[in-house]
């Protein structure tokens, strides 16, 4: 799964190719040459040796060259390769010892880097394991080798004289042309590596045999017009070119490639021929570009979308655990990036930046491939009622029973304080005409009419989601000759979910997990469409499947649609789909049984005239509903925030706040990180044991708890799946066993080393034990961590700012309470330092979201007053609902640590 984030076909079968050298070299090697070590072992110490030895170099023949001894030198060896190591360094060998010397001063905590110069980029990813800061030299392919570009080209342009033989003789003609023509000129010799530079550089020999080519068609084009005496060309002269026109050519052409560049071509050239060589050389240009803009449409992401995965993981971690890894057959992961895969983001990254980099000097923007096709989805609001009469009509011939207590209408979707005016949308839904009693009968639909595949079998790359959509857009592609025709033409044409928004309307989202998810849903939704055969999706644009995707996963069911009452995962079922979700819901078809292929809903409370008819989808998070249905609700009890990306990362986390262990270390980097290692290695088995004590039952649940799981169960979610998580959820409770991880770490940490709290504070008797006292110290403490630019610098019981109000807190209670108050505010000092990591706060939010719903004024010389509107798109509404609502979630968590 990290090899699919690269994004690169070739950079992956360079991997895959090392890998099998690595696994001959293994075999090849006799067992005590290993020390009988496993080949993970022997890879393990290949890539110590790649990424850390020195290659050492001896004078012959007063030049430097290999001595093919590699040594990994102790001390030497670990520190980080750099391309501008600093501060600056030297070294040499005399009498056996190496010595490492410093050609300037360093200050203390400076990090000693080595310097390092990689042949390539792609060496320092694939050998070493980093990215180099990028330079304006750096370089990347666009060719794998010759043999691909000379596909490539006869795809695009068809080959010459459609003789694909005959294109790659006379491509590398061309480049070894150019290879002689720089021996002659006694230029330094290199090979072909087909790639282009951010500073605008392409390798000569592409552009030799891209112009080669392009002139070889014209001046066949010649021979075969009434100009052929003029031009004397012959097409047997590319067999035998010696004293002939084309010879003339290849020579002009290999020359020019060495000198010209191709984003600036001169207004005349010099010889004869000058209008074709010019020529030539502007569609290499244009053909580089085609090529280029090729490459950026096959990624499933685009640069925006990789500098945000990026800035997630700088801000959620990395996930080191190999046990917590998505499934192989996943088509994304949900937890944080792996080592890997920042690697291989950074490095796609960095070949994204030299690609646009070239665009930039591209002075003819013409024939730009775009992966959105010409063909486009005809997006029309349907307002009148012949549409949705012919779908009733559907209805009733499929044998569906509605009461007619029911009608389907127009509904503005968002209908809140903050939906902005002018820019509601309209949603279709479900409202009673009449009072409905509990357990009436509100429609009884056959499960045959449901729209699904059965047909279809999917692989690890291509899922039940993918074959839904496919087969959505070929019944589409029907027109009226589809048998559900009158449905899908009441669907929505569009829909603001996060899945089509802009990507430079990403960072609206703000926080990290949501963003990393929904990129990843993103790419996996446009891998799948370059995946599926054309004719499965009726020929359908990126654009029309990334609809057709989006309606499976915001409108399909599990039903038991398929044979002896098998469930299918993506079932669009007419009627059904128009009910839409909120936790306060009334109907109800999950305790009913199927009777006969057919599936009742009933009422499971009353509804009163006009009131809109709810269905619960499941226990679902606002980060779900943002995600995939292009929705959020307020106040939901089932909504949720993840303040660690595992419980790893929170007992790091509360080590680092709460103990003094590492602290005179932390002028030294590396130590600290040293110390601070050992430090969680040590806490963290017993932490870990606490959790299992709490998965068994053999811990107590705190009372906040048990309230909202019985506010659940009210809601008809008796039995929401729990997994032990570092998360806190609705009204700011906090899951226990996040609790229980603190709880356990106070107990081993904080107990046994709190200092005399009595000489931090003075207070009255009376005082220190009266409660609006304690709360009113409680919030100062809270303030004051609020108000420091770095408020985890340095433990909160060493010397801290905001010591003497903590104090004050833990000292008023008993000493048995002392680690579970300390745990909660743990888990309320994470939610502030969360909520002081967004780029906005909950009042600039709140703002954004209330201006957005005002016209404004303004007065115009004449003295007239025009009313305008501010303009956003509802995706942007929508994230800054979302983001808004996330913020809230975690302000509540520290609201109710305040009234504790």
């Amino acid at each position: 799964m990290e090899l699919k984030n690269l994004q690169d076909t070739w950079i992956k079968d360079e991997v895959l190719s090392i890998r099998k050298f690595l696994l001959d070299s293994f075999q090849a090697l006799q067992h005590e040459e290993t020390a009988g070590a496993k080949f993970s072992e022997f890879a393990w110490a290949v890539s110590v040796v790649y990424s850390s030895a020195c290659e050492m170099k001896q004078v012959l023949n007063q030049r430097m060259v290999p001595s093919l001894k590699h040594l990994l030198i102790p001390i030497y060896s670990s520190f980080p390769k750099s391309k501008t190591a600093v501060p600056a360094n030297s070294w040499n060998i005399s009498k056996g010892m190496f010595n490492f010397m410093v050609n300037n001063e360093i200050k203390e905590g400076t990090l000693l880097a080595t310097h390092a110069e990689p042949n390539s980029v792609t060496d320092a990813f694939l050998f070493q394991g980093y990215v180099p800061q990028s330079k304006l030299q750096d370089r990347a392919r666009i060719f794998k080798n010759v043999e691909e570009f000379v596909d490539w080209y006869s795809s695009a342009y068809s080959a010459v004289n459609n003789n694909r033989y005959l294109t790659f003789k006379v491509a590398n003609d061309a480049i070894d042309t150019l290879k002689r023509h720089r021996h002659s000129l006694l230029l330094e010799t290199s090979m072909e590596d087909l790639s282009v530079g951010a500073n605008g550089y392409v390798d000569p020999h592409l552009v030799c045999a891209i112009a080669t080519l392009y002139s070889a068609k014209e001046l066949i084009k010649l021979s075969n017009s009434n100009m052929v005496d003029e031009v004397e060309f012959s097409p047997s002269d590319f067999d035998n070119k010696e004293g002939t026109l084309w010879e003339t050519m290849l020579l002009r052409l290999a020359n020019d490639s060495l000198s010209i560049n191709v984003w600036n071509l001169p207004v005349s050239l010099e010889m004869g021929g000058a209008l074709l060589l010019k020529q030539a050389f502007s569609f290499a240009a244009q053909a580089i570009q085609q090529r280029i803009n090729l490459i950026l449409g096959s990624y499933s992401t685009d640069l925006k979308e990789d500098n945000l995965l990026l800035h997630a993981a700088a801000q959620e971690g990395l996930n080191y655990d190999d046990t917590n890894q998505a499934c192989p057959n996943c088509r994304w992961q949900t937890e944080e990036l792996s080592g890997n895969d920042h690697l291989a983001v950074k490095f796609r990254v960095y070949q994204k930046v030299i690609f646009q980099h070239v665009l930039s000097f591209s002075k003819n923007k013409n024939g730009i491939y775009t992966s959105e096709e010409s063909s486009s989805l005809r997006e029309k609001e349907d307002k009148n009622s012949e549409s949705l009469q012919k779908f009733l009509n559907w209805c009733n011939e499929h044998e569906f029973k509605i009461s007619g207590k029911l009608a389907i209408t127009n509904i503005a979707s968002g209908e809140d304080e903050y939906s902005p005016e002018g820019h509601t949308s309209l949603v279709r839904g479900i409202v009673a005409t009449e009072n409905i009693n509990h357990g009436e009968t509100l429609c009884i639909l056959k499960l045959a009419a449901g729209l699904y595949d059965n047909e279809s079998s999917s692989d690890t790359e291509v899922d039940d989601w993918d074959l839904a959509a496919a087969l959505l857009l070929r019944e589409k592609a029907l027109g009226d000759n589809s048998r559900w025709a009158p449905y899908i033409a009441i669907l929505p044409t569009d829909m603001p979910t996060p899945i089509t928004m802009e990507s430079n309307e990403l960072e609206e989202v703000q926080w990290w997990p949501a963003v990393r998810e929904l990129i990843q849903i993103r790419q996996a939704i446009k891998k799948s469409y370059h995946l599926l055969d054309r004719q499965d999706v009726a020929w359908a644009s990126f654009k029309e499947y990334r609809w057709a995707a989006t309606m499976i996963h915001s409108r399909a069911f599990t039903l038991p649609v398929l044979d002896d009452e098998k469930y299918s995962h993506y079932v669009m079922m007419p009627y059904m789909d128009m009910i839409n979700h909120h936790f306060h819901y009334q109907a109800d078809w999950i305790s009913q049984p199927i009777v006969d292929g057919k599936l009742e809903i009933v009422a499971r409370r009353h509804l009163k005239k006009g009131e809109q008819l709810f269905a619960s989808f499941g226990p679902r998070s606002n980060d779900n509903l943002f995600l995939y249905y292009g929705f959020i609700l307020d106040n939901n009890p089932f909504d949720s925030a993840k303040i660690f990306p595992s419980f790893n990362d929170g007992v790091r986390w509360f080590l680092q706040v709460w103990t003094t262990d590492c602290i005179h270390l932390a002028q030294n980097t590396t130590s600290y990180e040293v110390c601070d290692f050992h430090r969680w290695q040590t806490f963290l088995p017993k932490t870990m044991a606490a959790l299992e004590d709490f998965s068994s039952g053999a811990l107590g649940q705190s009372k906040d708890w048990w309230e909202l799981v019985e506010r659940w169960s009210e809601y008809g979610s008796q039995y929401v799946p729990y997994q032990p998580n570092p998360t806190v959820y609705a009204s700011g409770v906090t899951d226990p066993s996040l609790l229980t991880a603190f709880i356990s770490l106070a107990n081993v940490t904080i107990s046994s080393r709190m200092p005399n709290l009595n000489g931090l504070i003075s207070c009255e008797a009376d005082d220190c034990k009266n409660q609006t006292f304690v709360r009113s110290n409680m919030k100062k403490f809270f303030r004051c961590m609020q108000s420091l630019e770095n408020p985890f610098y340095r433990p909160l019981l060493h010397q801290h700012d905001c010591q003497n109000f903590l104090a004050s807190v833990l000292r008023a209670q008993e000493q048995k309470v002392w680690t579970i108050l300390v745990a909660r505010i743990s888990v309320a000092l994470r939610c502030l330092e969360l909520l002081a990591s967004f780029p906005t706060t909950i009042t600039e939010d709140h703002l954004l979201l209330k201006n957005s719903t005002k016209s404004r004024g303004s007065n115009q010389p004449n003295g007239k007053t025009f009313t305008t509107v501010d303009v956003i798109s509802p995706s942007v509404h929508l994230a800054r609902h979302y983001r808004y609502a996330k913020k809230l979630l975690l302000r509540s968590t520290v609201d109710r640590v305040l009234a504790f």
